[in-house]
């Protein structure tokens, strides 16, 4: 009798300091531009083939002024590109397309040699299409 309480007393200190332990904390991020691209992301689209790349393609608003967003525009975006490993410990890296006006994810394309896809951006009379190519370690504009 004594035996089993003293494991359950056992038990329920053990899950308590487990518990302790596994205390939520906080940290402000200092990176600026992580700072900035989180609080102003509109879309995320991601592509995962589980066998060699993920990718994640975020949207982001900029603000009006900005010196790479267009003068003219109502609605200046950048388009960021997220490239990871599909494995552990993977290489992973980040591009950022220059500021466009309203720019609006189209769709990915199937590729043999790589990755792409297809965005619109410009004002609404005056829209443009382009295609991105997307390897690990570079893009490929079209």
């Amino acid at each position: 009798m004594w035996k089993r309480i003293l494991l359950a007393v056992l038990l329920v200190t053990g899950a308590c300091f487990n518990v302790i332990a596994q205390s939520i904390k906080f940290k402000s991020v200092s990176n600026q531009d992580l700072t900035y691209v989180l609080n102003n992301m509109q879309k995320r689209y991601v592509y995962t083939d589980h066998k060699t790349l993920n990718i994640a393609v975020y949207l982001v608003a900029e603000q009006q002024g900005n010196t790479d967003a267009p003068a003219d525009c109502k609605t200046p975006g950048s388009i960021y590109i997220a490239v990871s490993e599909a494995k552990p410990q993977p290489e992973q890296y980040v591009y950022k397309l220059n500021a466009v006006c309203d720019p609006k994810f189209i769709n990915w394309i199937k590729s043999k040699k790589m990755y792409k896809i297809a965005f619109s951006y410009g004002p609404a009379v005056k829209r443009k299409t382009a295609t991105v190519g997307i390897m690990l370690k570079k893009l490929v504009l079209e």
